[in-house]
């Protein structure tokens, strides 16, 4: 991460947010072209649930729905290529199929929410033999100690979770599949891609990966895997991820033109390049993504604004017109999002998406407080 020092402007912008007043937060909210709500797969269920969801951003003025469709490499969806969630119980609901077509009525545009590269998280293995963890194990992204890791509270295990490696040869291509069959199925606004990056930057050990670069890098197997920092390889690690990325912008445009391609990212620019090896302003640049969300989820407001001035910095403004602001709800209070929500608008972005939905459900006193 970079160094910030002082900025005059920033500290200008940070005093004015005490002299605007927290009122009725929707009249900030239509200030913005988008207005993103993010909803976590366990809103995706029930019909009930559903319903309840759609009725709240719709009065709320929301326009568009994240609504995670792919969690732990699993499908709220049909699929032939994917196993359904283990949380779906009724064997014939689609909760896609059914919020777009809710959605719509309503004049809600609705995006499908995966995750990418995580693919599994929990101790127990999942139920599905043809899951992707268990079909395809070597395809499993390990860190510097050949470990792949999870986070798991008991057992003291440090980690997000199990990544699929981004530069084995068969991973992007098994992802791009799933892409093109979920697109092609479902009359979609917009595919998001979440967790579209290494685990960490020790991460890119999978054995096979390093293999399949070796031999075509050096023509020869490298007898030891150890962990690289060469510029060489930091830059083969990033072009996979943005590989993936484009190809799927290519595909879009052959199955479902008018779908957006968006991704959420790290805030912080060095950080995410250098660190998980998304390089989302060169995405943006080149066009391979409609919207960028950076996860700004600080509960800091110093912090939130120091990840803007390095956006400021670094992209230009025909970049950060397609800059969607994305900010947390579950690790502050109503006024302190509020803040985050303002100074967002007079720092002359377009786009919010507020993370999520299900901290209004879980917390009914915070929404009341946040929309009274």
């Amino acid at each position: 991460m970079i160094k910030r020092v002082h900025n005059p402007l920033r500290a200008v912008l940070l005093t004015a947010l005490l002299f605007i007043s927290h009122d009725r937060i929707t009249a900030g909210i239509n200030q913005f072209d988008e207005r993103c709500l993010w909803v976590v797969r366990d809103i995706m269920t029930s019909e009930q649930a559903i319903d309840e969801m759609i009725e709240f951003a719709d009065e709320n003025g929301f326009n568009n729905l994240l609504v995670q469709v792919r969690g732990r490499g699993d499908a709220y969806y049909r699929s032939q290529l994917v196993p359904r969630s283990e949380l779906l119980l009724d064997p014939f609901f689609d909760p896609l199929a059914y919020v777009i077509d809710r959605a719509h009525a309503k004049g809600l545009n609705v995006h499908a929410w995966v995750n990418v590269y995580l693919v599994w998280s929990t101790v127990n293995r999942p139920r599905a033999l043809h899951h992707v963890y268990n079909g395809h194990s070597d395809w499993i992204d390990t860190n510097g100690n050949d470990t792949a890791t999870l986070f798991n509270k008991e057992n003291d295990i440090a980690g997000e979770g199990y990544f699929l490696a981004p530069h084995h040869p068969e991973v992007n291509k098994h992802l791009l599949a799933i892409f093109r069959e979920l697109t092609a199925l479902y009359e979609l606004d917009g595919l998001h891609l979440d967790y579209i990056r290494f685990h960490d930057a020790e991460y890119g050990n999978n054995v096979d990966a390093k293999t399949y670069y070796y031999q075509n890098r050096y023509n020869h197997n490298k007898p030891v895997f150890d962990n690289e920092n060469s510029i060489e390889w930091d830059t083969y690690r990033r072009s996979a991820i943005t590989n993936l990325i484009k190809e799927t912008k290519q595909m879009l445009l052959d199955v479902r033109p008018d779908c957006k391609l968006s991704a959420a990212v790290k805030p912080n620019l060095p950080m995410a390049r250098n660190r998980y090896f998304q390089e989302w302003d060169v995405w943006l640049a080149a066009g391979y993504l409609d919207w960028v969300m950076p996860m700004n989820y600080t509960p800091d407001i110093r912090k939130f604004a120091e990840n803007i001035d390095i956006i400021y910095d670094h992209l230009p403004r025909q970049y950060r017109d397609r800059i969607i602001m994305g900010i947390a709800l579950y690790n502050q209070n109503e006024l302190a999002a509020i803040d985050k929500i303002r100074y967002t608008e007079i720092t002359h972005f377009k786009g919010i998406s507020l993370f999520s939905y299900n901290v209004i459900v879980d917390e009914p006193d915070y929404a009341r407080q946040l929309f009274k």
